[in-house]
């Protein structure tokens, strides 16, 4: 950003690592051999056993449940009579579903207009990720004598199983972790537990979770480009640095194209831009807090852009071979922009819808976006996603639009670094979208109008 022209700064923070280096799950069985289980990955900071790991009696807890209304119900599990001594509780984890449709999202809009038809997850989006909020009290787990944990996927792929950081949300704390090391399988090995549990021919189980934690210093940047006016108004541009692949990751290298583009191409009104840290971080930091450390930025904003996610290419799990065995693949789409906005009636909210709406014409048929207003049914609130803070924003007086894609591998790591599942060609026309946009917003603050 320095380099494009842009006056920056850092707030410096120093975050808790938790840093999975090797992880593994042994049965022993009764008849004295060792079975060598596949894991999909590990329960993010849920603990470190180093690289012995833990030994315990197997316990079937049966299965983490859910409410009607898609919310965890801990209570399904059973913990009743686990064995002395210390136990690996085992369970089948099924994963949420979300409905993007009323009562709990009003849709305000589309891209080009389309058919709501055309982007079907409004009505039932399918996506791992929604374990995030499938919290565990291990605290309360260690107290009862569990030592360990299996959790196995339900109704989802090895492929797209395949180390998810779920959930996100780390031990309480000043970077203190929990103690009891947790491992998921798919849901064929977690069929093979119960199986072999049920013929009573398991003795014990190991679960090995090697991952240390240490402190480490990270940033949040933020940078500002003047105005042709030099007055104090601005728009806010944000997002924050995830870090599994760089569909999640390329929020920061999204704002800086645009700073590049509009630093030779000055606008009236000053931008400035937020790139936070932290997120990924379990809440050892919370990624709002530049708001309180430099308040003036949300004073002078007269709008803000949240962004993120660009290029991803949809995958989902195919159950054309039944539902015993999914096939992940590429849908042929893809993912919707997801956009979070406050449908407040407020003249110059109706203003940033109608121009985002108008950005979009011309663009391509695949690129679909669906503008959401989260509402408030019977006193609950649903959730505005996305950026965190975003929702701090967009629930105040000031107009903004929080866009997220959210693909099933969102917060998965792979191989490649998620290259495969990025395209290029469209994160560059989401680009245009928001470049449009930030022009539009711009002569109309010039015309006197925002």
């Amino acid at each position: 950003m320095k380099t494009a022209g842009l006056e920056t700064e850092a707030l410096d923070y120093t975050l808790n690592r938790w840093d999975p280096r090797w992880w593994s799950l042994t049965l022993h069985l009764k008849n004295g051999t060792d079975l060598a289980l596949p894991t999909t990955g590990y329960w993010p900071y849920s603990g470190d056993s180093g690289p012995a790991g833990v030994t315990a009696q197997l316990h079937d807890g049966g299965t983490y449940g859910l409410h009607p209304d898609q919310t965890h119900d801990e209570s399904t599990l059973n913990l009743e009579n686990l064995p002395q001594g210390g136990t690996i509780l085992f369970f089948d984890n099924p994963s949420p579903t979300k409905n993007y449709s009323l009562p709990g999202y009003h849709l305000l809009g589309t891209s080009r207009n389309i058919g709501a038809e055309a982007i079907p997850e409004l009505g039932n989006l399918t996506n791992p990720h929604w374990q995030s909020e499938k919290k565990l009290d291990f605290a309360d787990f260690k107290d009862i004598g569990i030592l360990g944990v299996i959790a196995a996927w339900t109704h989802t792929s090895d492929d797209n199983a395949a180390l998810q950081f779920l959930p996100n949300a780390g031990a309480p704390g000043d970077g203190n972790l929990f103690d009891v090391p947790a491992l998921y399988v798919g849901s064929s090995t977690g069929e093979l537990i119960r199986d072999l549990m049920n013929g009573g021919n398991v003795n014990t189980a190991t679960v090995v979770l090697d991952a240390p934690s240490f402190m480490s210093p990270s940033r949040t940047v933020i940078g500002r480009l003047e105005g042709l006016k030099k007055s104090n108004d601005s728009i806010l541009l944000y997002t924050h640095s995830d870090g599994p692949s760089i569909i999640e990751e390329n929020g920061p290298i999204l704002l800086l194209t645009m700073a590049e583009y509009f630093a030779k191409n000055p606008l009236n009104i000053s931008l400035d831009i937020v790139m936070t840290t932290g997120h990924m971080s379990g809440g050892h930091l919370d990624e709002k807090q530049w708001m309180d450390q430099r308040p003036e930025i949300r004073r002078r904003a007269k709008a803000a852009i949240v962004c993120e996610h660009f290029g991803a290419i949809e995958w989902k799990d195919s159950f054309k071979n039944g539902d015993n065995n999914p096939v992940y693949e590429p849908t042929g789409q893809m993912e919707p922009m997801w956009t979070m906005v406050n449908d407040d009636p407020a003249e110059d909210q109706e203003l940033l819808h109608q121009l985002y709406i108008d950005a979009f014409e011309g663009t391509s048929d695949n690129l679909r976006m669906a503008m959401l207003a989260p509402q408030t049914v019977g006193g609950k609130r649903y959730q505005w996603y996305g950026a965190g803070g975003s929702s701090v924003l967009g629930r105040s007086n000031l107009p903004t639009l929080g866009i997220i894609p959210q693909p099933d591998y969102l917060w998965a790591a792979m191989v490649d670094g998620g290259w495969s599942k990025l395209n290029i060609d469209m994160a560059i026309e989401q680009i245009n979208v928001i470049l449009r946009l930030v022009t539009s917003l711009d002569d109309r603050y010039s015309a006197g109008e925002l």
